[in-house]
């Protein structure tokens, strides 16, 4: 891809935001911001973004969940059966509106109760379960604390997923397996996560896991023995029930030992159980010819999130620093003006070979500029094709580490 074809007007100054990430994304002009937890976001973003859902996706197809696609507007009257269109409003947290038939919907800010009303009549026998569904797209919430740009707006990506069971004992198994496979997907990110003990609150149930990226920007707080091996949000002290429940999974706690750090919540799993079936009416038949209701499990990641914490913790005073698992660009081609050709032919043999890379055209923009920018987008690569290309040298940069290679044509 040719920078000049990329829409990137980058700024000299950076402004004082939230993050040192967030600074970077609107200095670089990926993010902008168009409203308070309004972004928009550019090539590089999006293609990152991309790269992430990719990994999410490949990683929930191996464990066998099928992925579907469900309305973002959602009618009140499934809120209503479900209990929680109250809740939300209440909360003012939740897009509603009035169609031109004057019945009430809203944005969807989750998608328990449209995902329920899509399967339920799907599943009439024990023998069509266990099911594990997902979708990947847009959320909306009236957030009340905006946060961070890509950590916490109005409008986001996220991924949510849904299971649906027989039993206790097989929802419990596939929550377990969901919680293997976030770990995985995380892993493949380059982020570190740990599982936390969470509140589920609003969304039902009383078993709940949060995947936390421990990090001094994180708006949640997490206590923690020494390894990390046990771990609970903060919030879990203010119920005495959970606490209880806590104590018997941990017998020898002692919370005065505990660390308390600030993380970052990436994903949340719940073992949802039979919340919204006894609600919504949804039940099977089982092998003694009964009537009984579904189990459910919930399982969601903050893709827009997930994209923000990569953006945090693989950052410098310089810029970014993408990891190439999801780089939107591996490399980045800067060249003096007397060396464009022999540029091109590197740049025609990097993309040939697929692999995804930027060439810097920019007639307006000075070789050294074009250098401070490469740094500040994150590209993980840097070539330099300078004055000792005379001598068929290539320069090559690495973001990560500052690292300096020289190598022939031959070698890159």
């Amino acid at each position: 891809m040719r920078m000049s074809k990329l829409g990137i007007k980058t700024r000299k100054e950076r402004g004082n935001e939230e993050t040192l990430s967030q600074e970077i994304l609107l200095q670089s002009t990926q993010l902008k911001r168009h409203s308070s937890g309004i972004y928009g976001m550019g090539t590089l973003l999006v293609k990152a973004r991309n790269n992430i859902i990719d990994v999410v996706r490949k990683n929930l197809n191996k464990y066998e969940c099928a992925e579907v696609s469900l309305p973002i507007v959602q009618p009140r009257i499934l809120w209503d059966e479900s209990g929680r269109w109250d809740t939300y409003s209440k909360s003012k947290t939740m897009f509603t509106f009035q169609g031109r038939n004057e019945e009430w919907y809203c944005l969807a800010p989750t998608g328990e109760e449209i995902v329920f009303d899509f399967i339920k009549n799907n599943i009439k026998s024990y023998k069509d379960l266990p099911i594990n569904i997902y979708q990947i797209g847009l959320k909306f919430r009236d957030e009340l604390r905006i946060h961070g740009g890509l950590m916490r707006s109005k409008e986001f990506m996220m991924k949510d997923g849904y299971s649906f069971h027989a039993s206790s004992e097989d929802m419990v198994r596939e929550y377990a397996r969901m919680r293997e496979c976030y770990q995985q997907i995380f892993k493949e990110l380059g982020l570190k996560v740990t599982p936390v003990k969470a509140v589920s609150a609003e969304m039902g149930g009383k078993v709940s896991e949060e995947f936390m990226c421990f990090c001094d920007i994180g708006e949640d707080k997490a206590l923690t023995n020494e390894d990390k091996s046990i771990a609970l949000n903060t919030e879990i002290l203010d119920y005495p029930d959970l606490i209880e429940d806590f104590k018997k999974a941990n017998p020898t706690i002692d919370f005065h030992k505990l660390t308390e750090s600030r993380c970052i919540e990436l994903g949340h799993i719940f073992q949802l159980g039979t919340f919204y079936s006894q609600k919504m009416g949804g039940y099977f038949t089982d092998a003694n010819g009964k009537n009984q209701p579904l189990y459910m499990g919930c399982y969601g990641i903050g893709i827009n999130r997930t994209l923000g914490a990569i953006c945090e913790v693989n950052c410098d005073n310089d810029g970014l620093c993408w990891p190439v698992s999801i780089a939107p660009f591996k490399c980045d081609i800067v060249y003096l003006n007397d060396k464009k050709d022999f540029a091109e032919e590197i740049y025609n043999k990097i993309t040939q070979a697929g692999i995804d890379c930027v060439i810097d055209d920019r007639e307006t923009v000075t070789f050294g500029s074009k250098i401070k920018d490469a740094k500040l987008l994150g590209f993980p690569y840097l070539i330099i094709i300078g004055k000792n290309c005379n001598n068929n040298e290539i320069e090559i940069e690495v973001r990560k580490t500052n690292e300096k290679l020289f190598v022939n044509r031959e070698q890159l």
